[in-house]
C-alpha cells in the first residue's frame, strides 16, 4: 500500500459543495460549511466557494504544504505497525495506490474503487483520520464485494462505520485520538467491541453483527 498526499483546489470545492451540507451519516452541516454560506449565501457557486477557500486558509492562517509534509511524517512513524496489525486482522493485503486529499472541510469522505480519502487541515494530527479511512479500505477488500448486494448499501454502511470501534480496542497505542463513530451507530460499536473480545475473529464479528440490524 502506498499512500500519495496532495492538495487540489477543485477537489476542495467538490468536497465542501458535495458533502459540507449533509452525509448519509449526519444530516448536520459542517462547520465550514456554515461559514462557506455566511459568506456566500445559499446555494453556493464553485467560483464563490474557490474564493471563499482562500480566504479560509489566508485567515487561518493555513499552509497546506507544511500541513501535507507533517502529516506524512506523523503517519510513518505508524504506518508499518499499523498495517501490519490491519493485514493480520483482516487477512488481506492492501495492495493499493491511495490518494490522500486535504481539505478544508470537516468531512473526509472516501472512494474505495477510485481509491482516494480525504484528510481535514482543521485536524492537528489526522493520522487517525487516515486510520479510520483505511480501515473502510480493509473491509471493502474482505467483505464489500460479497455482502453489499446481500444487505444493501445501508446495512453495509452500518457495519462498516461501526467496525472502526476495533481500532480503540488494537491501535489505541497508535490513535491519536479515540475513534467516536457517529451518534446513531454507538449500540452496534458496543456490540461489537464484546464480539471482538470475544473472538478476535473479523469474519466472525461481521456476520454476527448482522443479527442486530434486523
Amino acid at each position: 500500500m502506498n499512500l500519495s498526499f496532495e492538495y487540489n483546489k477543485e477537489k476542495d470545492i467538490w468536497c465542501l459543495l458535495e458533502k459540507g451540507k449533509s452525509s448519509i451519516n449526519s444530516a448536520q452541516p459542517t462547520k465550514t460549511y456554515e461559514k462557506l454560506i455566511a459568506f456566500t449565501g445559499e446555494n453556493p457557486d464553485e467560483v464563490k466557494t474557490s474564493e471563499f477557500i482562500d480566504i479560509y486558509l489566508k485567515e487561518n492562517n493555513l499552509d497546506i504544504l507544511n500541513f501535507i509534509e507533517n502529516t506524512e511524517k506523523d503517519f510513518e512513524k505508524i504506518s508499518s505497525e499499523f498495517i501490519k496489525r490491519a493485514e493480520d486482522i483482516f487477512g488481506l493485503n492492501l495492495e493499493k495506490e491511495i490518494k490522500v486529499f486535504v481539505t478544508i472541510n470537516e468531512r473526509c469522505p472516501y472512494n474505495t474503487k477510485e481509491n482516494w480519502f480525504f484528510i481535514s487541515v482543521s485536524k492537528e494530527n489526522p493520522v487517525s483520520t487516515i486510520m479510520h479511512e483505511l480501515w473502510h479500505f480493509y473491509t471493502w477488500e474482505k467483505f464489500g464485494e460479497e455482502y453489499l448486494n446481500k444487505i444493501g448499501g445501508e446495512k453495509y454502511n452500518v457495519i462498516k462505520e461501526s467496525l472502526t470501534v476495533i481500532l480503540n480496542l488494537e491501535f489505541s497505542d497508535l490513535l491519536p485520538e479515540k475513534d467516536f463513530g457517529y451518534p446513531n451507530h454507538q449500540e452496534l460499536r458496543g456490540e461489537i467491541s464484546l464480539l471482538w473480545q470475544e473472538s478476535k475473529n473479523m469474519d466472525y464479528v461481521f456476520t454476527n453483527s448482522l443479527k442486530f440490524l434486523d
